[in-house]
């Protein structure tokens, strides 16, 4: 496990707003530590991604200056715990602004709406009515709250009013919660790292989870767990 006399364990709490909208079961803490590092130190190149623009992988952030400890390639941050368990659902609408056909500058005498950039879509998410999220973690904590500084919200749709938070509060923890507490798995564990799991799936177990090839065998947030000897969380 990598250390660091600057790291710490804490929990950070976000105290929500607006509901949580979600696109993946969890919400990691250590993907959106990298989005954030990424854009920060991209700028607006950040925004060529791979769905608009074939890019290669090594223009990725891959976690070199992740400010969380890690042992093996798992950092230690948790997904989100919410106090709340039931989902609803809200549909979401992107349709083509036919007013503003005059400022697109193409030769095409139509504009194809069925796929590409101005595919119209309808599409249905869950989202949670979470008064509080809570993340664990071990890490730099001064740098952590530097990078969350600049989130605007959590979840996807934040732009639709999804994910506002009215404020972040954090408090020490009297041990390493970012990987297991009181048995229980914090946050996607391969498999082959665990004596025992009470529950199996294949997941993406770190950032970018969206990447395929990072998908493995892994014990889900809220499994029961056993870490291996060599892998024992201090």
């Amino acid at each position: 496990m990598s250390e660091s006399k600057n790291y710490s364990n804490f929990a950070i709490a976000f105290n929500m707003q607006t509901p949580i909208m979600l696109g993946h079961p969890w919400l990691a803490l250590d993907g959106i530590l990298a989005h954030l590092i990424n854009r920060e130190l991209r700028g607006q190149d950040y925004y060529t991604l791979p769905s608009k623009e074939v890019i290669p992988q090594t223009f990725l952030y891959h976690g070199a200056t992740m400010p969380l400890a890690q042992t093996k390639d798992i950092f230690h941050a948790s997904v989100a715990w919410l106090d709340c368990n039931e989902a609803s659902t809200a549909t979401i609408y992107k349709r083509f602004a036919e007013q503003q056909c005059n400022t697109i500058k193409t030769k095409k005498k139509a504009i194809d709406i069925a796929r590409g950039h101005f595919k119209a879509y309808r599409m249905v998410l869950p989202y949670l009515s979470a008064s509080k999220a809570i993340f664990y973690v071990r890490g730099n904590l001064k740098e952590i709250v530097r990078l969350l500084s600049y989130l605007p919200g959590l979840g996807k749709k934040v732009a639709y009013g999804y994910g506002a938070y009215r404020s972040i509060s954090v408090e020490e923890t009297p041990e390493n919660w970012s990987l297991i507490k009181d048995n229980i798995a914090m946050r996607p564990i391969p498999l082959n790292m665990l004596e025992q799991a009470s529950e199996q799936m294949y997941l993406a177990y770190r950032p970018p989870y969206w990447d395929k090839t990072l998908v493995k065998p892994c014990a889900p947030p809220g499994s029961i767990i056993k870490f291996k000897k060599e892998y024992k969380v201090t």
